[in-house]
């Protein structure tokens, strides 16, 4: 219950008027991803369906990671293939990717931007497709940075991971000007897919809160609510 169904419930009705870390910090989490759990709830789904589709959201993980695999062997003989799908099957076999669907509504949905941002470079530095034009790397770049932004607008805290993404760029091009020009493409196409998910979140959190992540790093607000002369709106 706690945070999972709450959430679901303020991304179809506003409740900021009367709640009040209804569900602790968790209350004002990105609540989109959860609006599914919540309507199932809300219809009576039975459990087991609820179960299935909830997990078959999940899996859609394993698409990203097969283009990962396909960039890393790229080779199509049977044996490279075996590889490739041993990789996939061990990677949404784990423990972590197992428990996400039981334990948390959104963390491995909010990894499935990054691991499609992943494939993407990955894909742009395969060695076996040589001659890559700058024009199609600077679209490449600015797809990642997008799905990046998406996944951190989705889960704050993989915003640590948003740099680990600028990588791929530096073996994309060859020239150092290159890469800095798809570096900040990437950056740049990060803070245009969060601002484009996140935004409307955000911005209803400023208005009641004066704060657009709250309650994480509220001190750093103040300053700036002084200077504008924030009032909220309840």
């Amino acid at each position: 219950m706690n945070h999972h169904v709450y959430l679901g419930w303020i991304a179809s009705e506003s409740r900021f008027d009367r709640d009040y870390f209804a569900a602790s910090s968790q209350s004002y989490q990105f609540p989109y991803l959860y609006w599914p759990i919540y309507q199932m709830m809300r219809l009576e789904v039975p459990g087991w369906v609820a179960g299935v589709m909830w997990s078959c959201a999940h899996s859609l993980v394993a698409i990203p990671l097969w283009l990962c695999s396909k960039a890393l062997i790229c080779e199509d003989g049977v044996v490279e293939t075996i590889f490739r799908l041993s990789g996939v099957v061990l990677s949404v076999g784990t423990i972590l990717a197992l428990r996400a669907p039981e334990t948390t509504g959104n963390d491995l949905l909010a990894a499935i931007p990054y691991m499609f941002a992943l494939a993407l470079g990955l894909q742009a530095t395969r060695r076996d497709i040589p001659g890559r034009p700058f024009r199609k790397s600077v679209v490449t770049s600015i797809y990642m940075g997008l799905l990046v932004g998406v996944g951190v607008a989705f889960k704050l805290s993989n915003g640590v991971l948003a740099p680990l993404l600028v990588v791929p760029c530096f073996f994309m091009v060859q020239t150092w000007k290159s890469r800095i020009a798809l570096a900040l493409s990437t950056v740049l196409s990060i803070g245009a897919g969060f601002l484009i998910v996140y935004g409307w979140w955000g911005w209803q959190l400023w208005l009641h809160f004066g704060n657009p992540v709250f309650p994480f790093a509220d001190g750093l607000f103040q300053p700036l609510r002084s200077y504008l002369g924030w009032v909220p709106l309840y």
